[in-house]
């Protein structure tokens, strides 16, 4: 049996990595020995694939397919991905009786000529592992838009792109995946679940050395509790709340985010709260991981917390690898993702769901943010947005019930609001002593670590740490593959059919209960 490995590319990226670590994985496991060659198709790109060779690596084959990248990356036909493939597979002697197929993100809408290709190589007789990391429904419009007018022509639209078929597995991420999939009618046997696989950093840099360099490069006092948030800061991420959280944070604590985004559209609103922290003094270092701040090791290593702001998560490797490193994960919890974690037993105690602001000041009663301002921006931005999926309009009252519900409170989660009032709280904040002490009183579980002595929180890092590596590391991803791969193997060809349930998995994503306006907001 031969296993080829399929994303449209290997630049730096969360995919990317996956593939590297699942190759770890069945190297740890001993599930080499299952296949007689591993080959990895991708579209040409690999600014992400290692430069130094190593044991998991030895003898795997790499394939560049042009027409399988980006179409936004590589200009192709729509017959262009499917004969390419094809006639790669069989110019490598990878026959679909003794070959199987594991796709990364198919659905996701970066090439939409491929999903039909997939299909037609599904037709073909190859086996199929086809891995969710992201789904274009969850507020992708764009890329969800292009593909149902893609396949629009033919009636079918998104059913075909998550097609079926006996010898065509689905993997997914998480739990929430897999009953979104389900509710819309998924079988369940034919539908793994596959966490993204996580191992130990290599050994940190001395602590005292990365503090020398913090405070060299960003002015960081030795004295100060660093707080880092690494991540590329793209809107999900939710940057706006790491600037809150430097505004009611002591002085005696300075935050930090590594990257800025490398799309222009998602630097926008980057730079605009880059701008604010800086227009309003607060203790927010930008591009603290970019050419001229720290590495990224030297980050970990001089780090005191870990903070996660993230509205939207695949996976959330954040959740496991903060342990790793030796940190205490502070901040924003996403219980749909984080729940399996939880069962394997991680304290998440730390973090919390929300992050609650008042819509006026409990001391002064002077207004927070404009509550109508906010009413009306977030009508627009659901109405559109339900547009550019294609689906009906709320009925107005129906909006504005549910825009009641989520205003009903004197307190409101800040992730919820829109940038305007985003922006609006922190300023407030800034300008206000008391307003600070009273969110912070109100978020006093959450904000606890600012305060504590990191000592404190000992314990649950090493419990945490260890519960990682025993149920998310590489050996129990690799014999998660391996039985997944024999069974597709296992598995005989049958017909190929469309899904006839994707709107199914439309509608359960796109809820005003799920939507977060800064994900889609410019600035």
């Amino acid at each position: 049996m031969n296993l080829v490995i399929v994303h449209h590319h290997l630049n730096r990226g969360g995919v990317t990595q996956v593939i590297l670590n699942h190759l770890r994985a069945l190297h740890e496991a001993g599930a080499r020995e299952i296949f007689d060659r591993i080959v990895i198709f991708y579209g040409g790109r690999a600014t992400g694939w290692p430069d130094q060779m190593e044991p998991a690596l030895e003898g795997v084959e790499r394939v560049a397919i042009p027409s399988i990248d980006y179409d936004t990356v590589t200009a192709v036909g729509e017959e262009a991905p499917f004969r390419a493939t094809i006639e790669m597979l069989e110019k490598q002697g990878l026959a679909a009786e003794e070959t199987l197929l594991h796709v990364h993100n198919h659905t996701l809408g970066k090439n939409v000529a491929w999903p039909n290709a997939l299909v037609r190589l599904a037709e073909a007789g190859y086996r199929m592992l086809l891995q969710l990391h992201d789904f274009a429904e969850d507020f992708r419009p764009d890329n969800y838009r292009r593909q149902v007018e893609y396949y629009g022509e033919s009636g079918a639209g998104m059913d075909e792109v998550y097609f079926q078929a006996p010898h065509v597995h689905y993997a997914v991420l998480n739990s929430r995946d897999r009953e979104i999939l389900t509710k819309a009618g998924f079988d369940s046997d034919k539908l793994a679940w596959l966490p993204n696989p996580v191992q130990p950093f290599a050994a940190l840099p001395h602590r005292a050395d990365a503090r020398d360099t913090l405070h060299q490069k960003l002015g960081v006092a030795a004295n100060q509790k660093y707080v880092l948030y690494p991540v590329r800061g793209i809107r999900r991420k939710n940057v706006g709340e790491l600037v809150l959280w430097s505004a009611l944070a002591p002085s005696s604590v300075a935050f930090g985010i590594t990257l800025a985004p490398d799309n222009p559209v998602e630097l926008k609103p980057y730079e605009a709260w880059q701008s604010l922290a800086e227009a309003l003094e607060l203790p927010c270092h930008f591009d603290v991981g970019g050419n001229q701040g720290l590495s990224f090791h030297e980050n970990l290593a001089a780090a005191d917390a870990i903070i996660n702001t993230s509205v939207a998560e695949g996976f959330g490797l954040v959740f496991l690898e903060a342990w790793l490193a030796g940190k205490l994960l502070i901040g924003r919890d996403l219980p749909e993702i984080s729940a399996d974690f939880k069962d394997a037993g991680l304290r998440l105690d730390s973090l919390a769901a929300s992050l609650y602001v008042p819509k006026r000041c409990p001391i002064s009663g002077r207004e927070v943010f404009s509550e109508e301002a906010y009413r009306e921006r977030m009508t627009e931005l659901f109405t559109q947005v339900r547009r550019d999926f294609g689906q009906d309009d709320l009925d107005h009252a129906d909006l504005e019930k549910q825009l009641d519900e989520r205003l009903s409170d004197e307190w409101i989660d800040f992730a919820l609001l829109t940038v305007q009032a985003q922006q609006e709280v922190v300023r407030s904040v800034a300008g206000s002593k008391e307003l600070a002490e009273a969110i912070v009183e109100e978020n006093a579980q959450v904000m606890r670590p600012l305060t504590e002595e990191a000592a404190n929180f000992d314990s649950t890092i090493q419990i945490n740490s260890q519960i990682v590596l025993t149920r998310f590391g590489l050996p129990g991803t690799g014999q998660r593959l391996r039985e997944r791969y024999l069974q597709l193997a296992k598995q005989q060809p049958g017909p190929v059919s469309s899904f006839n349930g994707a709107n199914r998995i439309l509608r359960q994503f796109v809820e005003l209960s799920r939507f977060h306006p800064i994900r889609l907001e410019d600035a």
